[in-house]
Protein backbone atom coordinates (compact mmCIF):
# COMPACT_ATOMS: atom_id res chain seq x y z
CA UNK A 1 0.00 0.00 0.00
CA UNK A 2 1.28 3.48 -0.85
CA UNK A 3 1.41 6.05 1.93
CA UNK A 4 -1.65 8.23 2.58
CA UNK A 5 -1.14 11.94 1.97
CA UNK A 6 0.66 13.85 4.69
CA UNK A 7 -2.20 16.37 4.69
CA UNK A 8 -4.76 13.69 5.53
CA UNK A 9 -2.53 12.26 8.27
CA UNK A 10 -1.98 15.69 9.80
CA UNK A 11 -5.74 16.31 9.69
CA UNK A 12 -6.41 12.97 11.36
CA UNK A 13 -3.84 13.67 14.10
CA UNK A 14 -5.37 17.07 14.87
CA UNK A 15 -8.97 15.78 14.91
CA UNK A 16 -8.01 12.80 17.08
CA UNK A 17 -6.04 14.94 19.55
CA UNK A 18 -8.74 17.63 19.83
CA UNK A 19 -11.64 15.14 19.61
CA UNK A 20 -13.44 17.46 17.22
CA UNK A 21 -13.52 18.15 13.50
CA UNK A 22 -14.45 21.81 14.08
CA UNK A 23 -11.57 22.44 16.50
CA UNK A 24 -9.20 20.69 14.10
CA UNK A 25 -10.45 23.01 11.37
CA UNK A 26 -9.65 26.03 13.55
CA UNK A 27 -6.17 24.74 14.29
CA UNK A 28 -5.44 23.94 10.63
CA UNK A 29 -7.03 27.12 9.19
CA UNK A 30 -9.52 25.17 7.05
CA UNK A 31 -13.27 24.61 7.12
CA UNK A 32 -14.88 21.76 9.11
CA UNK A 33 -16.10 20.28 5.80
CA UNK A 34 -12.48 20.18 4.55
CA UNK A 35 -11.47 18.26 7.67
CA UNK A 36 -14.36 15.85 7.21
CA UNK A 37 -13.38 15.36 3.55
CA UNK A 38 -9.74 14.58 4.44
CA UNK A 39 -10.83 12.07 7.09
CA UNK A 40 -13.22 10.34 4.67
CA UNK A 41 -10.46 10.09 2.07
CA UNK A 42 -8.08 8.59 4.62
CA UNK A 43 -10.69 6.10 5.83
CA UNK A 44 -11.46 5.07 2.24
CA UNK A 45 -7.76 4.60 1.54
CA UNK A 46 -7.25 2.46 4.66
CA UNK A 47 -10.55 0.64 4.30
CA UNK A 48 -11.55 1.21 7.92
CA UNK A 49 -13.55 3.75 9.95
CA UNK A 50 -11.25 5.81 12.17
CA UNK A 51 -13.98 7.78 13.94
CA UNK A 52 -17.43 7.07 15.30
CA UNK A 53 -19.68 9.99 14.37
CA UNK A 54 -22.17 10.94 17.09
CA UNK A 55 -24.72 13.76 17.05
CA UNK A 56 -22.43 16.48 18.40
CA UNK A 57 -19.04 14.87 18.68
CA UNK A 58 -16.68 12.34 17.21
CA UNK A 59 -14.71 9.66 19.04
CA UNK A 60 -11.98 7.39 17.81
CA UNK A 61 -13.00 3.90 16.75
CA UNK A 62 -10.98 0.94 17.99
CA UNK A 63 -8.94 1.11 14.77
CA UNK A 64 -8.50 4.86 15.20
CA UNK A 65 -7.22 4.38 18.75
CA UNK A 66 -4.57 1.95 17.49
CA UNK A 67 -3.65 4.17 14.56
CA UNK A 68 -3.42 7.54 16.34
CA UNK A 69 -0.28 6.98 18.50
CA UNK A 70 1.72 5.85 15.49
CA UNK A 71 0.55 8.75 13.32
CA UNK A 72 1.32 11.24 16.10
CA UNK A 73 4.78 9.74 16.56
CA UNK A 74 5.46 10.02 12.83
CA UNK A 75 4.33 13.65 12.63
CA UNK A 76 6.31 14.59 15.74
CA UNK A 77 9.37 12.90 14.24
CA UNK A 78 9.00 14.84 10.99
CA UNK A 79 8.58 18.13 12.84
CA UNK A 80 11.65 17.46 14.97
CA UNK A 81 13.73 16.42 11.96
CA UNK A 82 12.68 19.53 10.04
CA UNK A 83 13.46 21.76 13.00
CA UNK A 84 16.90 20.24 13.49
CA UNK A 85 17.72 20.49 9.80
CA UNK A 86 16.65 24.14 9.71
CA UNK A 87 18.97 24.89 12.62
CA UNK A 88 21.88 23.08 10.98
CA UNK A 89 21.41 24.90 7.68
CA UNK A 90 20.95 28.34 9.14
CA UNK A 91 23.40 27.95 12.00
CA UNK A 92 20.98 29.87 14.24
CA UNK A 93 18.99 29.00 17.31
CA UNK A 94 15.21 28.99 16.99
CA UNK A 95 13.71 32.13 18.50
CA UNK A 96 10.28 33.37 19.51
CA UNK A 97 9.70 37.04 20.32
CA UNK A 98 6.42 38.00 21.92
CA UNK A 99 4.59 40.72 23.82
CA UNK A 100 2.15 39.57 26.50
CA UNK A 101 -0.40 41.41 28.59
CA UNK A 102 1.30 41.73 32.02
CA UNK A 103 -1.16 40.04 34.39
CA UNK A 104 -1.60 36.96 32.20
CA UNK A 105 2.18 36.81 31.72
CA UNK A 106 3.13 36.92 35.39
CA UNK A 107 0.21 34.89 36.73
CA UNK A 108 0.06 32.08 34.19
CA UNK A 109 2.45 32.12 31.22
CA UNK A 110 5.86 32.84 32.78
CA UNK A 111 5.69 29.96 35.31
CA UNK A 112 4.90 27.60 32.41
CA UNK A 113 7.87 28.79 30.35
CA UNK A 114 10.35 27.03 32.63
CA UNK A 115 8.93 23.75 31.33
CA UNK A 116 9.23 24.99 27.76
CA UNK A 117 12.90 25.88 28.26
CA UNK A 118 13.65 22.45 29.73
CA UNK A 119 11.94 20.58 26.90
CA UNK A 120 13.23 22.91 24.16
CA UNK A 121 16.73 24.00 25.28
CA UNK A 122 17.69 25.15 21.76
CA UNK A 123 14.91 27.72 21.60
CA UNK A 124 15.32 31.31 22.74
CA UNK A 125 12.36 33.15 24.21
CA UNK A 126 12.11 36.93 24.33
CA UNK A 127 9.10 38.15 26.28
CA UNK A 128 8.00 41.74 26.77
CA UNK A 129 4.92 42.73 28.78
CA UNK A 130 2.56 45.38 27.46
CA UNK A 131 -1.14 46.20 27.18
CA UNK A 132 -0.67 48.55 24.22
CA UNK A 133 -1.75 47.77 20.68
CA UNK A 134 1.21 46.33 18.80
CA UNK A 135 2.47 47.52 15.42
CA UNK A 136 4.14 44.52 13.82
CA UNK A 137 5.63 46.77 11.15
CA UNK A 138 7.68 48.75 13.64
CA UNK A 139 8.02 46.31 16.55
CA UNK A 140 10.06 43.15 16.32
CA UNK A 141 7.51 40.61 17.57
CA UNK A 142 6.48 37.25 16.18
CA UNK A 143 3.24 37.26 18.15
CA UNK A 144 1.39 39.00 20.97
CA UNK A 145 -1.03 37.81 23.63
CA UNK A 146 -3.72 40.34 24.37
CA UNK A 147 -6.96 40.65 26.35
CA UNK A 148 -9.79 41.95 24.23
CA UNK A 149 -12.76 41.23 22.00
CA UNK A 150 -11.27 40.86 18.53
CA UNK A 151 -11.14 40.38 15.62
CA UNK A 152 -8.31 42.67 14.57
CA UNK A 153 -7.97 43.72 10.93
CA UNK A 154 -5.14 41.99 9.08
CA UNK A 155 -4.46 39.68 12.03
CA UNK A 156 -4.92 36.06 12.90
CA UNK A 157 -6.51 36.16 16.37
CA UNK A 158 -7.13 32.84 18.13
CA UNK A 159 -8.93 32.81 21.44
CA UNK A 160 -6.76 31.15 24.06
CA UNK A 161 -9.14 31.10 26.98
CA UNK A 162 -12.36 32.62 28.15
CA UNK A 163 -12.31 35.03 31.06
CA UNK A 164 -14.76 35.12 33.97
CA UNK A 165 -14.85 37.95 36.48
CA UNK A 166 -15.70 37.90 40.16
CA UNK A 167 -15.93 40.81 42.59
CA UNK A 168 -13.25 40.56 45.27
CA UNK A 169 -12.22 42.65 48.23
CA UNK A 170 -10.23 42.64 51.44
CA UNK A 171 -11.84 40.49 54.19
CA UNK A 172 -12.64 43.50 56.43
CA UNK A 173 -14.50 45.24 53.58
CA UNK A 174 -16.37 42.01 52.86
CA UNK A 175 -18.21 42.32 56.19
CA UNK A 176 -19.96 45.50 54.97
CA UNK A 177 -21.42 43.83 51.85
CA UNK A 178 -24.64 41.87 52.30
CA UNK A 179 -25.98 41.92 48.72
CA UNK A 180 -24.61 42.68 45.27
CA UNK A 181 -25.95 46.24 45.17
CA UNK A 182 -24.03 47.00 48.39
CA UNK A 183 -20.88 46.90 46.26
CA UNK A 184 -21.86 50.31 44.87
CA UNK A 185 -21.50 51.78 48.35
CA UNK A 186 -17.82 50.81 48.34
CA UNK A 187 -14.98 52.39 46.34
CA UNK A 188 -14.67 50.62 42.98
CA UNK A 189 -11.35 49.93 41.30
CA UNK A 190 -11.40 50.51 37.53
CA UNK A 191 -9.06 49.52 34.73
CA UNK A 192 -8.49 52.82 32.92
CA UNK A 193 -8.27 50.96 29.59
CA UNK A 194 -11.65 49.24 30.12
CA UNK A 195 -13.83 51.72 32.01
CA UNK A 196 -17.09 49.93 31.06
CA UNK A 197 -16.25 46.69 32.85
CA UNK A 198 -18.12 47.33 36.10
CA UNK A 199 -21.24 48.44 34.22
CA UNK A 200 -21.10 45.31 32.04
CA UNK A 201 -20.72 43.16 35.15
CA UNK A 202 -23.86 44.57 36.78
CA UNK A 203 -25.92 44.56 33.57
CA UNK A 204 -25.03 40.91 32.90
CA UNK A 205 -26.81 40.07 36.17
CA UNK A 206 -29.89 42.13 35.28
CA UNK A 207 -28.93 44.89 37.70
CA UNK A 208 -28.72 48.62 37.22
CA UNK A 209 -25.44 50.47 37.61
CA UNK A 210 -24.83 53.92 39.02
CA UNK A 211 -21.43 55.53 39.13
CA UNK A 212 -19.94 55.00 42.58
CA UNK A 213 -19.33 57.92 44.90
CA UNK A 214 -15.65 56.92 45.13
CA UNK A 215 -13.62 55.21 42.43
CA UNK A 216 -9.99 54.74 41.49
CA UNK A 217 -8.57 54.21 38.00
CA UNK A 218 -5.48 52.08 37.38
CA UNK A 219 -3.41 51.28 34.31
CA UNK A 220 -3.35 47.50 34.69
CA UNK A 221 -4.71 44.58 36.70
CA UNK A 222 -1.54 44.17 38.75
CA UNK A 223 -2.03 47.67 40.18
CA UNK A 224 -5.70 46.93 40.80
CA UNK A 225 -4.78 43.75 42.68
CA UNK A 226 -2.29 45.55 44.94
CA UNK A 227 -4.84 48.26 45.73
CA UNK A 228 -7.54 45.69 46.44
CA UNK A 229 -5.32 43.77 48.88
CA UNK A 230 -4.52 47.08 50.60
CA UNK A 231 -8.26 47.63 51.17
CA UNK A 232 -8.64 50.51 48.72
CA UNK A 233 -11.80 49.13 47.15
CA UNK A 234 -13.60 46.31 45.33
CA UNK A 235 -12.09 44.84 42.15
CA UNK A 236 -13.19 42.66 39.25
CA UNK A 237 -10.61 39.92 38.61
CA UNK A 238 -10.61 36.42 37.16
CA UNK A 239 -10.31 34.13 40.23
CA UNK A 240 -8.11 31.64 38.36
CA UNK A 241 -5.35 34.24 38.27
CA UNK A 242 -5.50 35.05 42.00
CA UNK A 243 -5.80 31.57 43.51
CA UNK A 244 -2.91 32.23 45.89
CA UNK A 245 -4.39 35.44 47.31
CA UNK A 246 -7.76 33.75 47.78
CA UNK A 247 -6.22 30.68 49.42
CA UNK A 248 -4.16 32.83 51.80
CA UNK A 249 -7.18 34.89 52.81
CA UNK A 250 -5.77 38.15 51.47
CA UNK A 251 -8.92 38.53 49.35
CA UNK A 252 -12.44 37.17 49.45
CA UNK A 253 -14.83 36.50 46.62
CA UNK A 254 -18.13 38.31 47.07
CA UNK A 255 -21.02 35.82 46.85
CA UNK A 256 -18.77 33.38 44.99
CA UNK A 257 -20.44 34.54 41.77
CA UNK A 258 -18.53 34.94 38.52
CA UNK A 259 -19.73 36.53 35.29
CA UNK A 260 -18.40 35.90 31.76
CA UNK A 261 -16.26 38.80 30.64
CA UNK A 262 -16.77 40.42 27.26
CA UNK A 263 -12.97 40.23 26.88
CA UNK A 264 -10.88 37.09 26.52
CA UNK A 265 -7.22 36.26 25.97
CA UNK A 266 -6.05 35.90 22.36
CA UNK A 267 -2.85 34.96 20.58
CA UNK A 268 -2.45 37.43 17.72
CA UNK A 269 -0.08 37.67 14.74
CA UNK A 270 -0.23 39.05 11.16
CA UNK A 271 -2.11 37.16 8.46
CA UNK A 272 1.05 36.75 6.41
CA UNK A 273 2.77 34.96 9.32
CA UNK A 274 0.17 32.22 9.75
CA UNK A 275 2.53 29.56 8.35
CA UNK A 276 5.63 30.77 10.20
CA UNK A 277 7.05 27.68 11.90
CA UNK A 278 8.17 29.23 15.17
CA UNK A 279 4.70 30.75 15.68
CA UNK A 280 2.91 27.49 14.91
CA UNK A 281 5.25 25.57 17.18
CA UNK A 282 4.74 27.89 20.15
CA UNK A 283 1.01 28.18 19.51
CA UNK A 284 0.61 24.41 19.62
CA UNK A 285 2.62 24.25 22.86
CA UNK A 286 0.51 27.06 24.36
CA UNK A 287 -2.83 25.39 23.66
CA UNK A 288 -1.48 22.12 25.03
CA UNK A 289 -0.51 23.82 28.31
CA UNK A 290 -3.96 25.37 28.62
CA UNK A 291 -5.61 22.00 28.03
CA UNK A 292 -3.36 20.32 30.62
CA UNK A 293 -3.94 22.97 33.29
CA UNK A 294 -6.81 21.69 35.49
CA UNK A 295 -7.98 25.23 36.22
CA UNK A 296 -7.73 26.47 32.64
CA UNK A 297 -8.88 23.40 30.68
CA UNK A 298 -12.57 24.31 30.95
CA UNK A 299 -11.78 27.83 29.75
CA UNK A 300 -9.54 26.81 26.84
CA UNK A 301 -11.15 27.79 23.53
CA UNK A 302 -10.02 24.64 21.70
CA UNK A 303 -11.54 22.31 24.30
CA UNK A 304 -15.00 23.68 23.65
Amino acid sequence: MSLPSLNSLRTFESAARLKSFSRAATELFVSPSAVSHQIRQLEARLGVALFIRLDRQVVLSAAGQRYYPQVKLGIDTLLEASSQLAEELTGTVQEIKMSVVPFFATRWLLPKLSGFRKSQPDWQLKVQTSTSASDFNSQDFDLVIRRGIGPWKGMIAKKLCRERLVAVCQPKMYLDIQQVTDILDQPLLFNAKVMTEWREWFVSQGLGFNDPVVSFDFQNTSQILDACIAGTGVALIDPILITEELAQGKLRKIFDHSVPSLRDYFIVYPDQCQHQQNILFFEQWLFKQLALDPLMSDRCALTK
